[in-house]
């Protein structure tokens, strides 16, 4: 195996031919020569294609081409090492059950990745065999593959050719580019929400089925216990929930869904699920029902409003303190109203704290767990109803926050 490696360093470190790499002929070379120390049926090399972003395959050997699919996508870009191994992949006609992936990197910049595909596992020594390969092939086909763009660029500028509006024409389109990357961020982040909420959901309800020895008594330390699991994950979902709903709006993901639903049970479902919250500073519910019809709106949106202002109120509500939650209708606007007797607002930071990344706690107050998009969200989510928000605060005098959606009452 070593002698094998040698030899496949001794060709790669020996002088490389531009027209050979344009052909392919190098690449082929190199992952013959590879198949000399580690055995495969299928390999392949392939580049990140600047304009698009989206890996094409430059060579393959001994099989159809393998569609470098999203959950590929998603493991080069997850996965810290450059070298990782997936089962049973579908190429084409043909499936194997081990595909070992390589990066190509410039730093820690992927640009390419090779591919070799077999029916029998990959050992570690040729896994660190493949990723020491990589490495050195990387490096010497780096200047073939990506100076040619940059070094044209950089001659067209020295030169003087491109005048100064074709100029902003680059800018611009190098602009939209990173708005579209930005966009693409945000796309993932979004679609990734189920897999983070979901097991953080069943945290918080087998601990809520515990709390309420369901399954049996519990002592006073498991009990203590307990509720400490369901506060912090209850924390750790709304802060979730706030990164990737944020992800949602501004990768227009975010869509609502209206359905006629009964406010007074969304309402109640949100006050049980912050309950432990509640409880922990002793803070005194009270909820005045005033809205006797149905009303048509996104039921989990709803929920989602309701959850932030809550929780916001908590932060800043002092021990034993007191919210209070009322909702009416106005001809057929429906009204959502929280009111605590917390610190309140300052009116200069009343449009401030709408902002994205804004913490009340950096304004004037003690530091508290946020992660400064509650409200931002929220703003967000009554507009999706064609609704606005609104509040009321003074320091020392508490905060009412009111949601009114429009024309969402059903007669």
């Amino acid at each position: 195996m070593e002698n094998k490696i040698k030899e496949i360093f001794t060709l790669l470190s020996s002088s490389i031919n531009r027209e050979d790499i344009q052909k392919g002929d190098f690449y082929k070379k190199t992952l013959t020569d590879l198949s000399n120390v580690i055995q495969f049926d299928y390999g392949a090399i392939y580049f990140v294609d600047a304009d698009s972003f989206v890996a094409k395959q430059i060579v393959s050997v001994d099989t159809e081409t393998l569609i470098l699919n999203e959950k590929i996508h998603k493991c080069i870009a997850e996965f810290e090492k450059p070298t990782f191994v997936l089962e049973k992949l579908n190429y084409g006609k043909k499936n194997y059950k081990y595909s070992a992936f390589s990066k190509l990197l410039i730093r820690k910049s992927v640009y390419g990745v090779v591919v070799i595909a077999r029916d029998t596992e990959f050992s570690e020594l040729e896994l660190l065999s493949f990723e020491t390969y990589s490495a050195v092939f990387s490096y010497l086909i780096k200047d073939y593959e990506l100076n040619d763009v940059f070094k044209m660029q950089l001659k067209t500028l020295q030169e003087t050719i491109i005048e100064k509006n074709n100029a902003y024409d680059v800018i611009e389109k190098q602009h939209k580019k990173l708005i579209e990357l930005d966009k693409t961020k945000n796309a993932f982040l979004a679609n990734i929400s189920h897999e983070l909420r979901t097991p953080l959901n069943a945290i918080i309800g087998f601990s809520q089925a515990l709390g309420c020895k369901i399954f049996g008594d519990l002592n006073e330390k498991q009990e203590e216990y307990i509720k400490d699991i369901q506060i912090s994950g209850l924390h750790l979902l709304g802060m979730i929930n706030e990164i990737l709903d944020l992800s949602k709006i501004e990768s227009k993901a975010m869509k609502i869904s209206l359905s006629e639903l009964d406010a007074a049970v969304v309402i109640q479902e949100v006050i049980n699920i912050l309950t432990p919250l509640f409880e922990q500073k002793s803070i005194k519910v009270n909820f005045s029902n005033q809205c006797k019809k149905h009303i048509m709106a996104d039921y989990q949106k709803l929920q989602q409003i309701l959850y932030n202002l809550l929780s916001n109120a908590i932060k800043f509500t002092p021990e034993k303190g007191k919210i209070d939650i009322r909702i009416s209708t106005s001809g057929k606007d429906f009204i959502l109203e929280v009111q605590d007797n917390g610190i309140g607002i300052d009116k200069k930071y009343h449009n401030k704290i709408f902002t994205k990344f804004v913490h009340l706690n950096n304004l004037y107050t003690k530091p508290q767990n946020s992660t400064g998009l509650g409200l931002t969200i929220t703003k967000e989510l009554v507009k999706l109803h064609k609704g606005k928000i609104t509040l009321e605060s003074a320091v020392g005098k508490g905060t009412v926050f009111r949601v009114q959606l429009k024309g969402a009452v059903i007669a």
